[in-house]
C-alpha cells in the first residue's frame, strides 16, 4: 500500500553500460568475444591511453586512462583497437531511446550513462526492483548490452549503487538504509572524493567513513574548508550534498588531467575531452548548477600553459554539447604535433538554476528531432 508520505518520496535509477566501447567492439565482432579488448590507442602509439577495457583484460590489471603501453605489457595477447566513436554514439541513442519507453524522466549525463526518475511507476512496472530488472531485460534483448544499475532515492546514491556489482549489476538501496550504506563504503568509494581528497582524509588521520561520521562539522569545515566539509560531514549520513568543490564559491567548476606520458594522439585527445566533459557536467548538475561560459586549458610538454574561453547565448545543456564545444576549443588554440601533458576543462560564471537548464535541455532536444 502506498501512503501519502510513499508519495513524496523519489526513487532514482543510475543505469551504466558496462565496459561500453569494448562490450559494442565484442557485439559487432564476435571473434573478439572472451577475449581481452582494448579500446584506445594501438600498442605502437606508445604516447597512448586506454579509453576503455573488456572485463577480461581487466583482469590483467588494465584499466582506463593506463597508458597503452603498460596495458600492452600486462595484456600483450589483447585485441587493441582505436575505437569507432560514431558507432558508440548509435548504439548510446538506442539505448537511450528504451529508456523512454519507462519513464519521461530520463536525463543522460554521458555516452554510456543515465538518471532514470521512475517515482511513482510502482503501479505501471512494479516495484523499483522489478522495474530496473525489466530494464536491464530489454536492453539486453534489443541492443545486445548489459548494464549496470543503482536504485536509490537520491541521484548521487544511485550512482554510486550502480558501481557496487559490476558487470551485469543490480544494485538497491533501500529507502531509511542510506546512512548504513555509507558507513559500510570504503571512502575511496565515496563518488566526489578523488586521490587528492583521500591523501588529505588520510593524512588528517580519516581513513574510513565511520571515522568521517564521528566527527563535528566545524571540525571538517576547518580541516577542508566550509563546502569541502559540509559535503563530507553530510554524505557519510546519506543526506544529498548538493555543493561540495570550493571552486564553486568562486564561481567556476574546473576538472584537469595529467598525463604519465605527454601524448599528441588525435583519438587520445578526444577521449580525454569526453571524459572531461562528462565528469564535469555531472558534477554541474549534481550542484544544481548551471553556465554558459566554458573554460579549456592545454599546457604542453615544455609546460607551457595556453587557456580559451568561450561564452554561448544558451546555457549548456547537455555532456554531448559540452564535449563538441571543448573539441572546437582545443583544435582552435592547439598548436598541431606538440606533445601534451595536461588537459583542463570546466566552467566559469556558474550559477544557481534548475528549471533554466532544464527548459534548455528541453529546447535542445525539440531542436535535435527537427534535424
Amino acid at each position: 500500500m502506498i501512503t501519502n508520505k510513499d508519495q513524496y518520496i523519489k526513487t532514482f535509477l543510475h543505469i551504466d553500460l558496462d565496459a561500453f566501447y569494448a562490450s559494442v567492439e565484442q557485439l559487432d565482432f564476435p571473434e573478439y568475444r572472451g577475449k581481452p579488448v582494448i579500446v584506445g590507442s594501438l600498442p605502437a602509439d606508445k604516447r597512448g591511453v586506454v579509453s576503455t577495457c573488456s572485463y577480461e583484460a581487466r583482469r590483467y590489471g588494465v584499466h582506463s586512462a593506463m597508458p597503452i603501453y603498460k596495458a600492452y605489457q600486462l595484456c600483450p595477447q589483447a585485441i587493441f583497437l582505436r575505437g569507432r566513436m560514431h558507432r558508440y554514439q548509435e548504439k548510446s541513442k538506442e539505448v537511450m531511446n528504451l529508456f523512454q519507453n519507462f519513464t519521461p524522466s530520463v536525463q543522460q549525463i554521458s555516452i554510456d550513462e543515465a538518471f532514470l526518475d521512475i517515482s511513482g511507476s510502482e503501479k505501471l512496472f512494479g516495484k523499483p526492483r522489478e522495474l530496473a530488472q525489466k530494464i536491464k531485460n530489454t536492453v539486453l534483448e534489443k541492443t545486445g548490452l548489459s548494464v549496470s544499475v543503482g536504485i536509490a532515492h537520491t541521484k548521487y546514491l544511485a550512482k554510486i549503487a550502480s558501481g557496487m556489482s559490476k558487470p551485469d549489476g543490480l544494485y538497491e538501496i533501500d529507502y531509511g538504509k542510506e546512512e548504513v550504506f555509507m558507513l559500510e563504503l570504503p571512502l575511496k568509494k565515496v563518488w566526489g572524493i578523488g586521490e587528492k581528497s583521500l591523501q588529505r582524509l588520510q593524512e588528517a588521520g580519516f581513513v574510513t567513513t565511520v571515522q568521517v561520521h564521528s566527527a563535528s562539522m566545524q571540525l571538517l569545515q576547518s580541516l577542508f574548508g566550509k563546502s569541502q566539509g559540509e559535503f563530507l560531514w553530510k554524505v557519510v549520513r546519506g543526506i544529498e550534498a548538493e555543493r561540495f568543490d570550493e571552486r564553486v564559491a568562486h564561481k567556476s567548476l574546473s576538472e584537469e588531467q595529467t598525463f604519465e606520458i605527454d601524448i599528441r594522439d588525435k583519438n587520445t585527445i578526444e577521449k580525454i575531452l569526453l571524459d572531461l566533459s562528462q565528469n564535469i557536467f555531472f558534477r554541474l548538475l549534481h550542484s544544481n548548477l548551471q553556465s554558459k561560459t566554458v573554460q579549456l586549458k592545454i599546457r604542453y610538454s615544455d609546460f607551457t600553459t595556453v587557456s580559451i574561453q568561450e561564452t554561448h547565448e544558451r546555457i549548456i545543456a547537455t555532456s554531448d554539447a559540452l564535449f563538441e564545444i571543448a573539441k572546437r576549443l582545443f583544435y582552435k588554440k592547439y598548436e598541431k604535433d606538440r606533445y601534451l601533458r595536461l588537459l583542463g576543462l570546466g566552467f566559469a560564471n556558474v550559477k544557481e538554476g534548475k528549471e533554466e537548464a532544464q527548459q534548455e535541455l528541453f529546447a535542445f532536444e525539440n531542436e535535435k528531432k527537427k534535424n
